[in-house]
């Protein structure tokens, strides 16, 4: 099991989400904790921001794992559009 951690500007990429699609990217988050064995993740390649990224209907959460401490690192949430 990984221990998520969010980064203090994913708060703000919180309150710019529709109230009715946060249930859905807060359940796909909690699914996090049994990586790697979900699905809808990507492995990105030079991305300057995160290795990976998890698709939640049009939104992107772009998250960095340790694998030593076992940690996964919620770094960016919004929109596909918006987030790469």
């Amino acid at each position: 099991m990984f221990k998520i951690i969010y980064a203090k500007s994913v708060l703000k990429d919180l309150k710019r989400i529709a109230q009715y699609n946060l249930p859905m990217i807060k359940e796909g988050i909690e699914e996090l904790a049994n990586f790697p064995n979900i699905t809808n993740i990507r492995h990105l390649k030079n991305h300057p921001i995160a290795d990976y990224r998890l698709r939640i209907g049009n939104y992107r959460v772009l998250f960095d794992v340790d694998w030593e401490k076992k940690e996964i690192h919620i770094l960016k949430i919004g929109h596909r559009k918006e987030v790469y």
